[in-house]
């Protein structure tokens, strides 16, 4: 009985602290990707998601690929003139996805702001523009899950 109980704590504490991290380096599409003096910048883009929310012993790891894929596609395409211009930055946002997979407007923040105005706009839209997600489990008694992406402008995260 100890035994199972304990090993249902660690499932649950490795699930609450799953992190998703990717790093994607593209050469800037200025017509042929060379700039003054024949260098090809390489811009890197990385972004780290985690769940901060108790995930119930149901797993999400399926749940959070999905979300994780949809954002990241989204911020992309929203941070690409960011990236190839070179900025260089850090932000942090939070949100919550409901049961129904929606994320209310007024509890989509940024947590750590970058510093620039450019780079935490196109962080910030690339989840408003994911959203509505898909519904959360079933299992999942709870009314929503909590979860936090970093985006790294041009920055190696932190390992």
């Amino acid at each position: 009985m100890i035994f199972e109980t304990v090993g249902r704590f660690v499932m649950i504490m490795l699930l609450a602290s799953t992190l998703f991290l990717t790093t994607e380096t593209a050469i800037p599409s200025n017509g042929d990707g060379v700039l003054a003096g024949g260098a090809t910048p390489q811009a890197q883009a990385n972004c780290a998601l985690s769940m901060l929310s108790s995930a119930e012993e149901v797993d999400f790891r399926p749940y959070l690929r999905d979300v994780y894929a949809v954002v990241k596609k989204r911020w992309l395409a929203n941070a690409r003139p960011s990236l190839e211009k070179g900025e260089k930055g850090i932000d942090v946002v939070e949100f919550r996805i409901q049961k129904d997979g929606n994320v209310p407007k007024d509890l989509l923040t940024i947590k750590v702001g970058s510093g620039k105005s450019d780079l935490d706009a196109a962080s910030l839209e690339a989840v408003r523009e994911a959203a509505p997600f898909s519904k959360l489990p079933d299992k999942f008694a709870q009314a929503y899950i909590e979860l936090r992406f970093t985006f790294y402008y041009n920055l190696q995260p932190n390992r």
